[in-house]
């Protein structure tokens, strides 16, 4: 394959990664909900949600994920063209984020009591860094991980392209994520006097701790580009390793020897990261039973279709927790009729729909014509099974890749590491 067809060649798609957002802001949602009256399994699901921090997991892949699309679209377009279209990446990036944003921004400071800070740091996707040092209970304090992305798509694609080929795997996947560390170490000592719950949310919530798991997605994506994948007993030893973290982690603080909540939560996100890249990876590179597994769970129509909504179900749902007030049971610790749950569910999907199809479908249609990016179906492993559900399952995971591709049509991407050192300059 010449060079320059491999870099016209479309991305391959990632169904099951719709699937993964899908449950992913279902778990977040179900993070932010209270106990209930009337069922022993619910709170029992809750309870275990809680203590395992499913949803702070869940989280922190969405933010590998992230990193890993957005350098996957940055690297192939300064492969292509040898620059990079910061107006066009701009333009889509708001497209996408903005109108869903801050419509709910407005509606939020119409119907609830805002400050003008916080109005300001809203407005201008500062409250990651606002919010943890004024931690009063705000229908939009989730959108602190929303700010962390818009910072996040401030520098990256200017990083992507001023670092030279042969350094950015050191850069993106050691230099940053070394740097993102330390910042959690010395934020913890600049707060060391300061309130400890404040203190251990400003280092949560800070753009700099957060690069960990974005600059190690943008890692994932160069891996995938130069056809270095990383699967297998890596990824294993990666998750377990991450258990091992997250154990020692909360007995050091359960038993008095980690003091500082900045360094405990240092430690987490190291262990959110592990995890998050085992996953990412697997997803991305594996060609095992566990991969396939996986996708044939994760592309169940419903979760994909949920995972499509899953933007606006997350920017709306704590903004309905609070107008319902289920958001103040929570706080409490008190429980809620689980009809009133259903309700606050019903409402963020419903709303999620009505934004999908009258918000953010156009926009998706306006944002093509500032550099559309053009993906291939998914192929192999990554295909979304067809047919009835149980064969469709057992298609997609019990068959292999070779079993059910044919070799004419299973896609090369050998020559993309020559395209990526010889047409960059």
């Amino acid at each position: 394959m010449s060079e320059t067809a491999t870099a016209g060649k479309r991305l391959e798609k990632f169904p099951a990664f719709d699937g993964f957002r899908g449950i992913g802001v279902v778990v977040v949602i179900f993070s932010h909900c209270p106990q209930v009256l009337e069922s022993g399994l619910y709170n029992s699901i809750w309870h275990i949600n809680q203590l395992s921090r499913v949803g702070y997991i869940a989280l922190d892949i969405f933010f590998v994920m992230s990193g890993f699309f957005i350098t996957r679209l940055l690297l192939r377009e300064r492969a292509k063209t040898g620059r990079i279209s910061f107006k066009d990446f701009y333009i889509r990036r708001a497209l996408r984020i903005f109108p869903v944003y801050y419509l709910t921004v407005i509606v939020c400071v119409l119907l609830f009591t805002f400050g003008t800070a916080d109005t300001i740091s809203l407005l201008t996707y500062t409250f990651n860094f606002y919010h943890p040092l004024h931690p009063v209970p705000n229908p939009l304090e989730h959108t602190w991980s929303l700010s962390v992305e818009e910072q996040f798509y401030f520098f990256w694609p200017l990083l992507i392209l001023l670092v030279p080929p042969r350094w950015l795997s050191r850069v993106i996947g050691i230099v940053v994520p070394l740097l993102a560390i330390a910042s959690g170490l010395v934020m913890a000592v600049i707060f060391i006097g300061h309130d400890p719950r404040e203190a251990g949310d400003v280092v949560y919530m800070s753009l700099f701790t957060r690069m960990l798991s974005l600059s190690l997605g943008g890692w994932l994506a160069l891996r995938e580009f130069e056809n270095k994948p990383l699967r297998g007993w890596r990824c294993v030893a990666l998750f377990l390793g991450a258990i091992v973290v997250l154990t020692l982690d909360r007995m050091g603080r359960n038993f008095g020897i980690i003091t500082s909540q900045p360094v405990y939560w240092t430690i987490a996100l190291i262990a959110y990261a592990m995890v998050s890249v085992s996953f990412v990876a697997t997803m991305v590179f594996d060609r095992g039973i566990l991969k396939r597994v996986m996708t044939a769970i994760l592309s169940i129509p419903l979760l994909r279709g949920l995972g499509q909504m899953s933007y606006a179900m997350y920017v709306f749902h704590l903004p309905v927790l609070f107008y319902l007030g289920i958001n103040d049971a929570a706080l409490d610790g008190a429980k809620v009729p689980i009809l009133q749950v259903a309700i606050a569910f019903a409402v963020t999907i419903g709303l999620s729909i009505l934004s999908y199809y009258l918000l953010e479908t156009p926009m998706a249609k306006l944002k093509d014509r500032f550099g559309k990016v053009r993906l291939s179906e998914a192929t192999g492993t990554n295909a979304v099974p067809r047919g009835g559900l149980f064969r469709a399952f057992s298609r997609a995971a019990l068959l292999s890749s070779e079993d059910r591709e044919p070799v004419a049509d299973r896609p090369s991407q050998q020559a993309w590491s020559d395209v990526w050192r010889k047409e960059v300059k």
